[in-house]
């Protein structure tokens, strides 16, 4: 009798706690064809348009999918669950190779996290991505300067993901500009293309007034803007899937 007693009061006590932990689950945001969504408005339609087509010409080149997603607050949520959650309703990255990442902020929870999948794993560690918070988006968010950060770690990412990520600390005090990290990530566009190319994969062409031009429009050339199309929703997710690989991190 005791025994069932006991776990009457066990059945009671989940029952109790489930509406708390359903109600912890902060919704997920159709994704709505954008790789960048940005909730809390801390970037301008500008940056938002060049990470696009930056991302655009990442997965035209390679097939990775690199999502951004900037929400106000978590709600309760924990930021690893929910990232984790987002990555698996977005379906980042191919089912074969599972070859997604998403980045998210959470701003007034001060909290962000880079989520990978299995196929990136390799390239971009926990170890890397936890550096890459650290010493990439985490100094720039401290300053306030939430734009630089999420463009910083953007840069990082694309880098880890070819190999190219140096891990330069540049201390506090040291910055680099949002048109300074766009020429970076620029140039990680232009090496993502050449190894499209030489792999026969899909990509954009040049221009000749120096512009790489993708499928759904052109980013670089010699006046410095980026033009096209939006970024449509006809290649969203790909099926791919994370095990949890990855690093969280505050400011």
């Amino acid at each position: 009798m005791a025994k069932i007693k006991f776990l009457v009061w066990q059945l009671l006590f989940v029952l109790l706690l489930s509406p708390v932990s359903l109600l912890a689950q902060k919704a997920i945001p159709s994704h709505e064809g954008r790789w960048v969504h940005d909730e809390a408005g801390i970037l301008n339609g500008e940056t938002i348009q060049k990470l696009e087509y930056a991302l655009k010409a990442e997965r035209d080149s390679t097939s990775n999918q690199v999502a951004i997603l900037v929400v106000p607050s978590l709600e309760g949520d924990e930021i690893s669950s929910y990232a984790n959650r987002v990555f698996s309703e977005w379906k980042l990255g191919q089912k074969d190779k599972d070859n997604g990442v998403l980045l998210v902020v959470a701003v007034e929870d001060r909290k962000v996290r880079i989520e990978v999948g299995y196929g990136l794993e390799g390239n971009l560690t926990d170890l890397l991505s936890s550096r890459i918070i650290r010493n990439e988006i985490a100094p720039n968010f401290r300053r306030g300067e939430y734009e630089s950060g999420v463009v910083a770690g953007t840069v990082s990412i694309l880098q880890a993901i070819h190999g190219a990520y140096t891990n330069e600390d540049r201390g506090e005090g040291k910055r680099t500009s949002v048109p300074g990290l766009f020429r970076i990530l620029f140039m990680i566009a232009i090496i993502a293309y050449l190894f499209g190319r030489r792999r026969g994969g899909g990509g954009g062409y040049w221009h000749g007034r120096g512009g790489y031009f993708g499928p759904m429009g052109g980013f670089g050339g010699s006046s410095g803007g980026w033009s096209g199309g939006g970024g449509g929703g006809f290649d969203f997710g790909g099926g791919g899937s994370s095990g949890g690989g990855g690093s969280s991190g505050s400011w």
